[in-house]
C-alpha cells in the first residue's frame, strides 16, 4: 500500500503559508539591508547640512559682533584723541542698542599713545541693565596692564578686517561664560592698540541648545583650549561656585559613553562621524556628527539616537509588510475558497463513483455545469451505464440457464462471464493505478504555479479512468481516518478575575509533553487565594516563555536541572512571581542585553531572540508591572515579575 501523503487541500494551505512567510522575510530583508541603511545615509547628509547651516548662523551671530568691533577699532583710530569724547561716543556704540549678548568691551591704546606722558590710558565699559558703566581698573598704575594681557598681544599680529576669538572663559566679576573679539586699530600700517567686545557665551549656548532639540539629539561645543561651551548639563554632576568652565577630560569622566567622541575632537579636522554603542542619556545607540567650526576654533557635536535615524525605515517596512501581506492574505483566501470549491466536487464524485461501483446506489451522478468536473461526471455515468447493461445481460442469461435447466454448464458459463467482468475491473485497476500516479506528479506541480493545460490533462486522465476514483477516494479516507483535527485553546485578552494558582496550573498542564520529555524538574509553590483582576493570556504567555527560557538556555551543561516558581504578595496590592533556575547563569554583558529585540545567544540554531522582549513588553506595556533579573555563572538565574493584583486599563484590546 503506498504511504499516505498530505491531501492537496493541505499542501495549498502549506503553499500559501510558505509564500507569505517568504513574501514578509524578503520585505524584512529589503528594508533591513537596503532601506534602512540608505535612509540612514540620507538622515546623516541631511544632519550634515544641517551642521553647515549651523555654521552659517553662528557666522551670523560672531559676524555681529565682528562688525562691532571693526567699528569701533575705526572709531578708535579716526576720532580725535579727547577723553572727554571717547567717553561718550563709545558706549552707545558698545551697548548696540541693549544687546543682552555684549558684556562689556573697550578701547586699548597702545601705552603711551593717547595721551603724552601717560603709559596706561584705556577705555572700558561693562554692561549695567540697558547701559554701559565705564571702569577704570586697567589703568591703574600699579597694575598687570592691559598690554601685556593675552587677548591684547594676539591683537598685534590679528588682521584688520578680522576678530581674534579668545578662548572661552568665566569673567571673575560676573561669573559668566565669556569670548572676547579683538580687532587691532591701524594708523595706517602702524599698530597702535585694539579694540574688544566681550560676548556672552549664553546666546551661543542656547542656539546650541536649541539646535540638537530641533534635530532631537543634544549638543557639545569646545573651544581651542579644550574648554566646553555647551554640554548636556542633564547627564553632568552639578557642582556649585565652579569658577572655571568644564574641560573635556572632566566630561569624559562625567559622560563615559562619549569617549570615543571627545576623542576625536582633539585630531579633528574638518568633520567626522562617530557611533555610540549605548548612549547615557538616550539609553540606546547613537550617532555623534563632529564639525570644526574655524572662525572660531570650536569643534561642535551632534549626538542623534540611532532609532530617530531609523524611525522612517521601521515605519516603511511595518506599512509595506501589512500592505503586501494583506493582499496576499485576500488573494489566498481567494484562491483556497476556489481549490476547496474544486476539491470538494472531485471528493463528492469519487464517493458518488465508489458507490455505484460497489452496487449501493443505482443513481446517476448530477452532471450540473459542462466545465471539466461535469465532463468527468458525465464520462463515470456512461461507464456505470455500461456496467449496468453487463450486469443487467449477466442476470438475463442466469435465468436463461435456469429455465433451459442446462444447470451442468452454468458453472463454465459463469466462470466465463466473470472472465469477462474481471477485464473492466482489471482495466479499472490498472488505471486507478495510473491516475494515482498522475494525481502524485499533479501534487508535485501545485508546488509551483500551474497552468490551465495542466488542470485540463489531469482531470483528462481522470475522465479515462473514473474507477481509479475508488482507489484514490479509499487512500483519501484512509489519509483522513489517520489524520486528527487538533483544538487549539484561542487564548483571549480581556481582563477578567482569576486564581494565580489554578492559572500556574493550566499552564503546566499545556506544557505537559514537553516537560514530560525533559530530564529536569519543575517545582511550584504558590499559595491560593492570590486574586488577581488582570490579562490571563498575557501572563500565562509570560510564565512559558520564562519556562521555555530556563529549559532551553540554563542547562546546556547539565543532565538534569530545577526550575523553581514561587509568588508572594505583599502589603502594596503587588504580586512578586519568581522563576528560578539552577543552571549555567548569564554573565553581567549578556545581563545587559537580553531584553532587547533580536539578541540570543543560540544565533544560528533556531533562536529567535524574541522571547524575553516580548514578555518584557507584556510585563510592562499589558501587565502594568516590571521584571527583574539576577544571575551570576554558574550560579542560575532568578526572574522576578512584579506587577499589580489590578491590571490597568489599556485603550486598546489587542496585545
Amino acid at each position: 500500500m503506498a504511504k499516505p501523503a498530505l491531501m492537496i487541500r493541505h499542501q495549498i494551505n502549506l503553499g500559501f503559508a510558505l509564500v507569505l512567510i517568504m513574501a514578509l522575510l524578503t520585505i524584512f530583508a529589503v528594508v533591513e539591508w537596503k532601506v534602512k541603511p540608505e535612509l540612514i545615509e540620507q538622515r546623516q547628509e541631511r544632519i550634515s547640512i544641517n551642521q553647515h547651516a549651523l555654521l552659517d548662523l553662528l557666522d551670523a551671530k560672531l559676524g555681529q559682533i565682528e562688525l562691532l568691533t571693526s567699528t569701533m577699532a575705526l572709531a578708535g583710530t579716526s576720532l580725535p584723541k579727547d577723553e572727554a569724547l571717547f567717553r561718550t561716543t563709545f558706549p552707545e556704540i558698545l551697548n548696540n542698542h541693549g544687546d543682552p549678548a555684549i558684556a562689556g568691551g573697550g578701547i586699548w591704546p597702545e601705552p603711551g599713545t593717547f595721551t603724552q606722558g601717560v603709559a596706561r590710558r584705556s577705555f572700558f565699559w561693562g554692561r549695567a541693565g540697558a547701559t554701559m558703566e565705564y571702569y577704570d581698573d586697567y589703568n591703574h598704575p600699579d597694575g598687570k596692564g592691559y598690554h601685556n594681557e593675552s587677548w591684547y598681544v594676539a591683537g598685534k599680529t590679528a588682521p584688520a578686517d578680522h576678530c581674534s576669538w579668545s578662548n572661552a572663559y568665566i569673567d571673575p566679576f560676573t561669573k559668566e561664560p565669556m569670548i572676547t573679539c579683538t580687532v587691532p586699530m591701524k594708523d595706517d600700517t602702524r599698530f597702535v592698540g585694539v579694540a574688544t567686545v566681550d560676548m556672552r557665551l549664553a546666546g551661543i549656548s542656547d542656539i546650541l541648545s536649541q539646535y540638537g532639540k530641533e534635530n532631537g539629539g543634544y549638543v557639545f561645543a569646545f573651544d581651542g583650549d579644550n574648554k566646553a561651551i555647551s554640554f548636556p548639563q542633564s547627564a553632568v554632576t552639578f557642582q556649585p561656585y565652579r569658577s572655571t568652565l568644564w574641560t573635556r577630560d572632566e566630561l569624559q569622566v562625567q559622560l563615559p559613553w562619549l569617549q570615543s567622541a571627545l576623542k576625536a575632537t582633539q585630531t579633528l579636522s574638518t568633520s567626522q562621524l562617530i557611533t555610540v554603542e549605548n548612549d547615557g542619556i538616550f539609553n540606546e545607540a547613537a550617532y555623534v556628527h563632529l564639525i570644526r567650526y574655524p572662525e572660531a576654533d570650536w569643534v561642535i557635536g551632534l549626538a542623534v539616537p540611532k532609532s530617530k535615524m531609523t524611525a522612517a525605515a521601521d515605519n516603511m517596512g511595518l506599512f509595506l509588510m501589512i500592505a503586501i501581506g494583506g493582499l496576499l492574505l485576500i488573494v489566498g483566501v481567494i484562491a483556497t475558497i476556489t481549490a476547496r470549491n474544486l476539491l470538494d466536487k472531485i471528493r463528492q464524485t469519487t464517493h458518488q463513483i465508489r458507490e455505484l461501483i460497489d452496487g449501493e446506489t443505482t443513481q446517476a451522478l448530477e452532471v450540473g455545469n459542462l466545465n471539466e468536473v461535469g465532463e468527468l461526471r458525465h464520462a463515470v455515468n456512461d461507464y456505470g451505464d455500461k456496467l449496468k447493461a453487463l450486469l443487467l445481460q449477466l442476470e438475463t442469461l442466469q435465468d436463461e440457464l435456469v429455465q433451459n435447466e442446462k444447470l451442468s454448464s452454468l458453472g463454465s458459463l459463469v466462470a466465463g462471464i466473470a472472465h469477462e467482468l474481471n477485464t473492466p475491473i482489471g482495466n479499472a485497476l490498472m488505471s486507478s493505478t495510473s491516475i494515482l500516479s498522475r494525481k502524485q506528479d499533479f501534487v508535485q506541480q501545485l508546488e509551483k504555479p500551474i497552468t490551465r493545460d495542466d488542470l485540463d490533462q489531469f482531470l483528462t486522465h481522470v475522465e479515462d479512468g473514473t474507477r481509479i476514483v475508488e482507489r484514490n477516494m479509499s487512500r483519501a479516507s484512509e489519509l483522513i481516518r489517520a489524520f486528527k483535527q487538533l483544538a487549539v485553546d484561542q487564548t483571549n485578552d480581556h481582563q477578567r478575575e482569576f486564581d494565580l494558582l489554578h492559572l500556574i496550573n493550566e499552564v503546566l498542564l499545556s506544557m505537559r509533553p514537553t516537560l514530560q520529555h525533559s530530564p529536569h524538574q519543575l517545582e511550584v509553590g504558590i499559595p491560593e487565594g492570590i486574586l488577581l483582576n488582570s490579562y490571563p493570556g498575557a501572563l500565562t504567555q509570560t510564565l512559558i516563555n520564562l519556562i521555555n527560557n530556563a529549559l532551553v538556555h540554563a542547562f546546556t551543561t547539565q543532565d538534569q536541572g530545577h526550575i523553581q516558581i514561587h509568588a508572594t504578595q505583599d502589603s502594596h496590592d503587588m504580586v512578586h512571581i519568581t522563576v528560578q533556575d539552577n543552571g549555567v547563569g548569564m554573565k553581567p554583558d549578556v545581563q545587559k542585553h537580553i531584553f532587547d529585540p533580536f539578541y540570543t545567544t543560540h544565533f544560528g540554531q533556531g533562536g529567535s531572540g524574541l522571547g524575553l522582549h516580548i514578555t518584557f513588553n507584556l510585563i510592562t506595556s499589558v501587565l502594568g508591572g516590571r521584571i527583574q533579573v539576577k544571575s551570576k555563572p554558574q550560579q542560575g538565574s532568578r526572574f522576578i515579575v512584579t506587577i499589580p493584583l489590578t491590571a490597568p486599563e489599556r485603550a486598546s484590546s489587542s496585545s
